[in-house]
């Protein structure tokens, strides 16, 4: 839901989430759920949402992030889904090092960013292994680097056991022109019940690699997920670290033949 709401309908779920993630550095944090239920009808739905804050003691930055996803399946290898979407941002308006100034702060007042927007995606069986999707993010376009507009597509296959994918994303908005995104990454799932993750990313525009590492338990009631992400080249090198704990209260698998475990990089 929160990459493409197309991989909604590509399973019959019923579940809820928790998420939370940290960032050392700008003491960044991120606390959110969702919603999903693919299990009642064809016509698949998910309701999410974030808060999240960083670097508390300087620009005081704090975001809200909604998102309301339904997705269709067109028979038993084509899916397409729309996500609609609000984000407030409210950040300290004189934090900056000139004080009220919008050479520093770049707006006179809070919230900085109070918009909505849509997301829309599609996915694709081409076999029972092996899957392609493509998204198109904050397609209003709102003209800011907090909600960029950007495409992203990505390849994926799996065998249950074994999942390899890599995806790209090219952002039109942040950096005045276009700038590319590109990660890669695999999974091993070791005696039916634990994943273990390994992925490299790649961003033109703040020309960083980093490379990511995760691990879980997965039951048919409900899963626990960690994972981290460390920049290895850049100026100023960040970590994240993230948490999930998902409830299945419906799992009925695939919809169609879209082969193996939900792809968060799709």
């Amino acid at each position: 839901m929160f990459v493409n709401p197309a991989n909604l309908s590509l399973y019959r779920v019923y579940h809820l989430e928790g998420l939370a993630s940290f960032g050392p550095e700008a003491r960044r944090q991120s606390y959110g759920g969702a919603v999903v239920d693919s299990s009642t009808s064809r016509l698949a739905g998910g309701f999410g949402g974030t808060w999240s804050q960083m670097d508390p003691d300087g620009i005081r930055r704090q975001w809200t992030d909604l998102r309301l996803a339904l997705a269709y399946p067109l028979g038993d290898r084509f899916h397409l889904g729309m996500t609609g979407r609000y984000m407030r941002v409210n950040q300290g308006a004189t934090r900056g090092p000139f004080g009220a100034s919008l050479a520093s702060d770049g707006t006179s007042g809070e919230p900085i960013v109070n918009e909505f927007t849509f997301d829309a995606g599609a996915a694709i069986a081409i076999t029972e292994q092996l899957r392609f999707a493509v998204s198109g993010r904050n397609l209003t376009a709102p003209g800011t680097g907090l909600m960029p507009l950007g495409v992203a597509g990505g390849l994926g296959w799996s065998n249950q056991t074994v999942t390899a994918e890599a995806n790209t994303l090219v952002d039109f908005t942040t950096f005045g022109a276009a700038r590319m995104r590109m990660m890669a990454g695999a999974e091993i799932l070791l005696a039916d019940r634990i994943p273990l993750r390994a992925g490299y990313r790649y961003d033109a525009g703040m020309k960083t690699h980093a490379i990511g590492a995760g691990a879980g338990y997965v039951d048919r009631r409900f899963s626990i997920e960690v994972g981290g992400r460390r920049d290895v080249v850049a100026d100023h090198p960040s970590t994240m670290i993230s948490v999930g704990l998902r409830f299945f209260l419906d799992s009925g698998g695939s919809s169609g033949s879209g082969g193996g475990g939900e792809s968060d990089g799709f």
